[in-house]
């Protein structure tokens, strides 16, 4: 082994280690399994609801609020919106799944065959629900939840259509059902149904009429959905719902454990967070009071999905939950909090997601415009400055130096922003921009006024490193500022709640690797290459580590990418080459980690894993094809969704090019930052290492480039500017010292 090798082997040995003594930590440290409730297990379901339209009419609602644990439940299925059979089939699988596509954005209804209350019935739609799942890339099966409790012999009893396909089987069939309200016009709210037929059906299954097997054990009740766009008012379809919550809840011991659960949209063209709501033993052995919930699924308080729902009743029943579902059991949140403060909390997590909804797309359109007329402004004024006399040029320099870091400032400003409730202002958009202009100045002052500012690297470490710290505290106390956040991720898409989502990947990974090359650089000068080849190692361990352990950043994608990049930034500063042979040691390494920590995070029960150990199990059930196939579709979507995004992939290789060989595309300055810096070309190669595999290996992973983008140009440019400065005055002080010595002056 060569020397610069045996410089990186021990790191890169430490990073291995590190990351598997944090996933082992991770196993070692799961909860308990939860134990059997005492009473019936009832599962409300309705459609269209949300915490907003809580007031004093809804008195069934309030007392949930006052007496139960209440959050929000993200909805989304296989489309934007999520229809209320889509809802029904996600507790019936546990995964995504969905109704067929209507024509003109409409749903149907749930329907069911229910010849004699209290006896068998079936799903008409059901062999098209399969069909459709099958056709989806989630991996979905519906009638899993019937089929696992009926493997376990516990009695279920369904009320009413949408109850019925929760609890079908794998052929659509339930053995005991009631029909409630019905399937036809009437059961909408405010349709007119006989609510007195309601309340006797769930009596009567609660007490097992009609079958042989006793009193079920768990009872799935449909009470309807709120619609939009109909000729009944909401407000009617509300009060509606509410009287019909407050018969069936009236109708349930006091022992049982109630969770009230709104599956559905009330519109086909706005998604919204929908009310969810628990009372009574939760699964943990605590209890659903006074508090708000969560799931290990999403990492928040006050936050779940529909995919939650079966694991938590399996759970409540003391009934293993299978491999392919992918939420975990709702659990009180304890805060102490007053139903009022509660109240507050649920609605500003839909109302920042509703505000944040619609300004992401011309924030980032927006950013891409800035960010191009900052390249465009940097090449003019390049341009113009061989004219200029040296104090212009200087001001001038310095001024281009300071915009490109406050251009820099921004990603992470929009995190930050998160600190203040923006999304409250009756003019969210206009909040948001002042939040991210407050935030962009301690981020950039401390690169500008710093005690090494004019050090040619210092405001790429600083800012650099600023956006990866940031990111870094934010998903180690909870990822609060990513959620609802402008480059962040987005409750309603229901793709990710916590950790580090694409974005996010690139301006950590970005900003750690930029911070490394700035750290870097100094010994590499002084001729320390050992040093600076450990000092690379360090920042990389932790950052992979941050990335990608569960529970943090948990990126499934993001150690693919960052274990190389800083391996070939370890390797360069360390004065060794990349090889074909390095290479391959570096992809097995990489290989070996991240089948260690996914492998670590799938051992534990599977309520418990994050997208690492599902990814796992995927695979283990065959579906790792689905989920391959489902990136790859998803990333060129993106990629042509817009004129922007198709430019993408030309501008990066353009970009590539001049970063390669600046001086034959005119781009002098960066060379001149290269000789001054030699880290600095390492670091870069090392970001395209990061950038290149995290395009290739993530969903969406269009954005990854575009994004990391934002962070690196602006601070290339003003490491640029830095160095023509510096040209100056070291040209200005060569012509004094020529002067002061009679020499003829140099052209």
């Amino acid at each position: 082994m060569s020397g610069p090798l045996r410089r990186v082997a021990g790191p890169a040995t430490a990073v291995a280690g590190l990351l598997a003594a944090l996933a082992v930590a991770a196993v070692t440290l799961a909860p308990p399994a939860a134990a059997d409730v005492p009473g019936p297990v009832v599962l409300i379901g309705t459609g269209g609801l949300r915490w907003d339209d809580v007031g004093a009419d809804t008195s069934a609602l309030s007392g949930l609020l006052d007496s139960g644990s209440v959050g929000n439940l993200a909805a989304r299925s296989v489309r934007v919106t999520a229809c209320p059979v889509d809802g029904w089939l996600a507790v019936s699988a546990g995964r995504r799944a969905a109704d067929a596509e209507q024509p003109g954005d409409g749903c149907l209804a749930p329907a069911a065959d229910i010849p004699t209350p209290g006896g068998p019935a079936t799903v008409p739609r059901w062999p098209t629900y399969r069909q459709q799942a099958d056709a989806a890339s989630y991996g979905a099966h519906p009638g899993l939840l019937g089929a696992t409790l009926a493997a376990a012999g516990v009695p279920v009893a369904a009320v009413g259509p949408g109850a019925v396909t929760a609890l079908a089987d794998s052929s659509g069939h339930v053995a005991r059902a009631w029909p409630g309200l019905g399937s036809g016009a009437a059961a909408a709210p405010g349709g007119g149904a006989d609510e007195t037929r309601l309340t006797a059906d769930v009596q009567a299954a609660l007490a097992g009429a009609g079958g042989t097997a006793g009193a079920p054990r768990l009872v799935v009740v449909d009470i309807g959905a709120i619609r939009d766009g109909g000729k009944v008012p909401r407000d009617q379809q509300v009060a509606d719902l509410d009287t019909r919550l407050g018969l069936v809840l009236g109708a349930l011991p006091e022992r049982a454990t109630v969770i009230v659960a709104s599956l559905a949209d009330s519109s086909t063209r706005t998604p919204h967070l929908q009310l969810l709501a628990a009372r009574g033993p939760a699964p943990s052995g605590g209890q659903y009071a006074t508090s708000l919930l969560g799931s290990n699924s999403t990492r928040q308080d006050g936050l779940a999905q529909t995919t939650d729902l079966m694991p938590t009743l399996l759970s409540a029943l003391s009934v293993p939950i299978p491999d392919e579902a992918v939420g975990s059991p709702l659990v009180p949140r304890p805060g102490g909090q007053d139903a009022a403060a509660r109240l507050s909390r649920v609605s500003d997590l839909d109302r920042a997601a509703q505000a944040v909804r619609p300004i992401v797309a011309w924030f980032f359109d927006a950013l891409v415009l800035a960010q191009l007329l900052l390249y465009g402004l940097a090449a003019w004024v390049l341009l113009r400055l061989r004219n200029q006399r040296p104090p212009a040029r200087r001001r001038v320099l310095r001024a281009m130096r300071r915009t490109a870091v406050i251009f820099a400032a921004v990603p992470a400003a929009t995190f930050l922003a998160n600190l203040l409730p923006w999304w409250r202002a009756g003019r969210p958009w206009l909040a948001v921009t002042a939040a991210v202009v407050l935030f962009t100045l301690p981020i950039c002052l401390p690169a500008l006024l710093g005690p090494w500012r004019d050090r040619l690297l210092y405001p790429l470490g600083v800012v650099g490193g600023l956006t990866a710290a940031v990111l870094a505290a934010d998903v180690a106390t909870g990822s609060n500022l990513i959620r609802s956040s402008l480059m962040g991720v987005q409750p309603l898409v229901a793709g990710r709640f916590y950790g580090l989502s694409n974005p996010g990947f690139a301006l950590f990974a970005t900003g750690a690797l930029l911070l490394a090359t700035a750290v870097a650089d100094p010994p590499v000068q002084a001729g320390r290459r050992t040093l600076a080849a450990v000092a690379v190692a360090g920042i990389g361990v932790v950052a992979t580590a941050i990335d990608g352990i569960p529970g943090l950043g948990s990126d499934f994608g993001g150690p693919p990418a960052m274990i190389p990049a800083f391996a070939v930034l370890a390797l360069l500063v360390a004065g060794a080459r990349v090889t074909w042979q390095r290479a391959a040691i570096v992809t097995a390494a990489t290989l070996g980690v991240l089948v260690l920590v996914s492998v670590a995070d799938w051992l534990r029960p599977p309520s418990d894993r994050t997208h690492l150990g599902r990814f796992v199990q995927t695979a283990i059930d065959g579906g790792a094809w689905q989920v391959i196939r489902r990136k790859a579709v998803q990333n060129l979507d993106v990629l042509f969704s817009s004129w922007l995004s198709a430019l993408v992939p030309l501008a990066v290789a353009f970009v590539v090019l001049v970063l390669a060989r600046p001086l034959p595309w005119g781009v002098r300055p960066l060379q001149l930052a290269y000789d001054r810096s030699p880290a600095l070309r390492a670091g870069l190669v090392a970001l395209a290492v990061a950038v290149g595999i995290g395009f290739a290996v993530n969903d969406s992973g269009t954005a990854i480039p575009a994004v990391a983008a934002t962070l690196a140009i602006p601070l290339l440019i003003a490491a640029s500017c830095r160095a023509l400065e510096l040209d100056d005055a070291q040209r200005l002080e060569a012509a004094v010292t020529r002067a002061r010595k009679g020499l003829p002056r140099r052209t």
